[in-house]
């Protein structure tokens, strides 16, 4: 029995369960939508935060003590490349460093250049940010998304700043070293500023092999921000803080000054004690997880496959974010979730929220136990194969 395989009780304060009426209309489903697992967060972590919050005085400390030297262990042992202390800053989350990023390095009334679909608060942030948002649609095929290249260089043409998302949110695609190598010259080519949301890459699945923006080209110094966090990867997005690493000279004297000098990313002992515990003491608790994820993620492709033909499953290799394509059911968007809620008492994200590309879609998060999961392809089965029935005596 995996470690994996036990049914954790949430806490209702948690948004998954606590939001299920708000989200769906109904307590009656199993929540599987936001992207954060039914799994303990390792133990290790957990004791880094106790052993941070039972300290008797909870005044303002220095850096957590070797913090930097985890991270550049980390990605020598899992990606194989070579990081600076110097490159590293803290950050409040990855999010807001996506937005202090586009603060930073834009002016109101620039572009910034994304992709669609994607990760939905992207399109909100921009324009919160007094930025015009423009975007790229991907092309879906043959079960993972791949760029529209003449598409995405004449947009590029306009743009400031590229936010890109590696893997891909919602389709968990491991973009392969040729796309990440073109995107790396055609911004370079353009002068325009990469922020690579990399949260999900060390959720790249065993048989993928993910490939940090800073990395892509070492010959090539674009101005590239790469962004992740622990939150993802060790079930711990509710403490938040993250890592900006920075290998441009001329960049990062940017944007590490305006962080300073506006004391938005200052040290915060607790997340950074979450960090160095989750890159030091849960290496084999990760492996673990990967293949864990795998076989959850090869589970639900045989059950879809087996008996709900009309579905197919977007993964591109990362993550326990699946994309299903629902297009051939010939569903409405609103009929198409309610489907979901009310026939298969699933609560999924609905594609629509991802923006173009996302119509007709829905997104399922696997990061639970395997009976749970059963459960829910049970329940997808059942009311699919009612539906269909429905439909094939209407034909």
């Amino acid at each position: 029995m995996s470690l994996f395989d036990s049914v954790v009780t949430r806490d209702p304060i948690s948004r998954k369960y606590g939001q299920m009426k708000q989200m769906f209309g109904t307590e009656d489903v199993l929540p599987l939508w936001i992207a954060d697992m039914d799994f303990r967060t390792p133990a290790p972590v957990l004791d880094s935060l106790i052993s941070v919050s039972s300290q008797p005085v909870q005044g303002y400390n220095m850096d957590y003590p070797g913090w930097k030297t985890s991270v550049v262990r980390w990605y020598k042992k899992q990606y194989n490349t070579d990081v600076s202390e110097e490159w590293l800053h803290f950050i409040p989350g990855v999010i807001k460093a996506v937005v202090l990023s586009v603060l930073a390095l834009s002016k109101p009334g620039y572009n910034i250049l994304t992709c669609t679909p994607i990760y939905d608060p992207y399109r909100n942030m921009v324009s919160g940010c007094g930025r015009n948002l423009i975007q790229s649609r991907l092309i879906e095929k043959n079960g993972t998304f791949t760029f529209d290249w003449h598409d995405f260089r004449s947009k590029l043409k306009m743009c400031r700043i590229f936010l890109f998302v590696s893997p891909h949110n919602p389709g968990g695609v491991v973009w392969d070293h040729d796309t990440l190598s073109r995107i790396k010259r055609y911004c370079h080519e353009e002068g325009v500023i990469v922020v690579s949301d990399e949260v999900h890459c060390d959720l790249t699945l065993p048989g993928k092999s993910h490939t940090p923006f800073f990395a892509v080209d070492p010959a090539q110094d674009t101005a590239a921000i790469v962004l992740t966090s622990i939150g993802k990867t060790f079930n711990a997005p509710g403490i938040q803080g993250g890592i900006m690493i920075v290998k441009n000279t001329v960049l990062r004297d940017t944007i590490f000054r305006f962080l300073d000098n506006c004391y938005l990313a200052e040290t915060h002992y607790l997340q950074q004690a979450a960090i160095y515990a989750a890159f030091t003491q849960c290496d084999d608790w990760h492996q673990q997880l990967l293949t864990y994820l795998a076989e959850n993620v090869a589970f639900v492709r045989k059950s879809i496959g087996e008996h709900c033909p009309k579905i197919s499953v977007i993964h591109g290799g990362a993550s326990y974010l699946l994309f299903l394509n629902a297009e051939r059911m010939g569903l409405s968007d609103e009929a198409l979730a309610a489907f979901f809620v009310n026939n298969a008492k699933l609560g999924l994200s609905p594609g629509l929220q991802y923006g173009a590309g996302g119509e007709r879609h829905m997104r399922l998060n696997v990061g639970c136990p395997r009976a749970v999961l059963a459960e829910a392809m049970e329940k997808l089965r059942v009311a699919y194969e009612a539906v269909e029935g429905v439909s094939r005596q209407a034909d």
